[in-house]
């Protein structure tokens, strides 16, 4: 009888398996979105912040990646993970985007000459803010060229029939 029980017990506690049916294909879980840089750049504020307050390197990281609702806050967590787990600075960051090229960069300099990496990171924010503002600019000056070259040659055509061939056939016919 207590077999019974504890039978019919761990079926309702344990979780049940999942069956795979044949010929349906398993769902696959969405790619993770990446971060975007104004979403780095603000994580790595708050992060100087955290490390401003006295807080070890590895708390500061998981504390900003539990409270950053953004993709930085989870790629944050990541280089959080792979520090715990025993990997050094640079291979914690490499597991990250490329976007975090500054802030990898600023880190191993800190933690190359033995100082803490709060204002190192300030100025790695900072740096990728500049990066893409200019970025931007740029494509927002690109835009403007590749809007232009279709109204031009949309509106080239018709001010050459009307202003142009009039005057030429004028002035052919006044040689006539």
């Amino acid at each position: 009888m207590l077999c019974a029980l504890l039978v019919v017990a761990a079926v309702l506690v344990l979780p049940r398996p999942v069956r795979r049916l044949p010929g349906r294909p398993r769902s696959v879980a969405p790619p993770a979105e990446a971060a975007t840089l104004e979403d780095a750049a603000v994580a790595l504020v708050l992060l100087a912040a955290a490390l401003r307050g006295g807080g070890g390197t590895l708390e500061c990281l998981e504390a900003v990646s539990t409270v950053d609702p953004t993709p930085a806050g989870r790629e944050l967590g990541v280089v959080a993970a792979a520090q715990r787990w025993g990997e050094g600075h640079e291979r914690a960051w490499s597991r990250v985007g490329p976007g975090w090229a500054p802030a990898a960069a600023a880190w191993h300099a800190a933690t190359a000459a033995g100082a803490g990496p709060a204002g190192l990171l300030d100025a790695a924010a900072e740096r990728i803010r500049v990066a893409e503002s200019r970025r931007v600019e740029s494509a927002v000056q690109r835009a403007g060229v590749l809007l232009v070259l279709p109204l031009g040659l949309c509106f080239l055509p018709g001010f050459v029939a009307t202003t142009v061939v009039p005057v030429v056939l004028l002035l052919l016919g006044s040689l006539g």
